[in-house]
């Protein structure tokens, strides 16, 4: 963390509130962008997270320790964005679950699902290949966050975010070197 990132976070912490605003600036886009791949591209999710992500994080400054050795803001930013997104998601498939049931029985659902029965298959695979590291993907790749960094959004230690980035960048490999070969 830089030392200017690191004195606006005390200014903050001290009440000088318009010091947020850089930060805001700073972080938005990343935010925005990995909370709209992990809400599948839903814009509404997206934007509800990331709203969510910097009102937490304006509210909770003051528990965030700027001088501790090896604090890092966009690893806690991340981290709130994570856990708001799992709640947004959470209450999001709540009320699906609602609607789904007031879905009278009608039989074009059975013949949509009969014929589309292998697409939603090989998508059901590809979803649970990418569901438990999708995020550990996104954080590595696209946002270029430390295992240290990821270990702190996730909640698991830095060496088991390395070994399952490994893991994973291998069966990729594979998964597409078998695509390429056929």
């Amino acid at each position: 963390m830089s030392k200017d990132e690191i004195n606006l976070i005390l200014q903050i912490q001290q009440w000088d509130l318009d010091s947020f605003t850089p930060l805001y600036e700073k972080y938005f886009q990343k935010i925005y962008s990995f909370a709209l791949m992990k809400a599948d591209w839903n814009i509404q999710i997206a934007e509800d997270a990331t709203a969510t992500t910097f009102m937490k994080a304006f509210e909770n400054i003051n528990k965030f320790s700027a001088e501790k050795e090896g604090s890092s803001f966009v690893a806690w930013l991340y981290n709130i964005a994570y856990h708001s997104l799992l709640d947004i998601l959470k209450r999001k498939e709540s009320d699906s679950i609602d609607d789904e049931n007031n879905i009278s029985d009608d039989s074009d659902y059975v013949d949509y699902f009969q014929k589309h029965v292998q697409t939603e298959q090989i998508l059901a695979y590809l979803w649970e290949l990418w569901k438990d590291k999708k995020d550990l993907f996104i954080l590595r790749i696209r946002d270029n966050l430390s295992y240290d960094e990821i270990a702190e959004v996730l909640g698991k230690r830095s060496s088991t975010c390395r070994k399952d980035f490994s893991k994973l960048v291998k069966k990729i490999a594979n998964h597409f070197k078998y695509w390429i070969e056929d």
